[in-house]
């Protein structure tokens, strides 16, 4: 009993460390990745006698709504027929009754 409790207590320790050792670590990366985000403090100054260019933008958006009004996930403009779903649609080019794909 005593040797499994020295076992268990060692394994703690390790599991111990080793979390607070990845704490520290990862603290750090933290600390060099705010320092990273702050602006550079620039103290030269300099004056320039230039003319101001003003830059106006517009931005318009338009919202298009397409649907699929047979729920076969093709959206209407590029379904030839947006009333039927493709389920439904079947082929028998050689006239024979039975669709073509299953004739294959």
């Amino acid at each position: 009993m005593q040797k499994k409790f020295k076992i268990s207590l060692v394994i703690f320790l390790v599991l111990a460390v080793f979390s607070i050792a990845t704490r520290l670590v990862l603290a750090d990366d933290d600390d060099e990745e705010d320092d990273d985000d702050r602006p550079a403090a620039s103290s030269s100054s300099s004056s320039s006698s230039g003319t101001k260019t003003e830059v106006t933008t517009n931005v318009s958006t338009k919202t298009i709504v397409e649907r699929d009004s047979d729920g076969d996930g093709l959206l209407d403009p590029s379904d030839s027929h947006p009333n039927i779903p493709e389920i439904y649609i079947v082929s028998d080019d050689n006239g024979n009754g039975i669709v073509d794909q299953f004739e294959k």
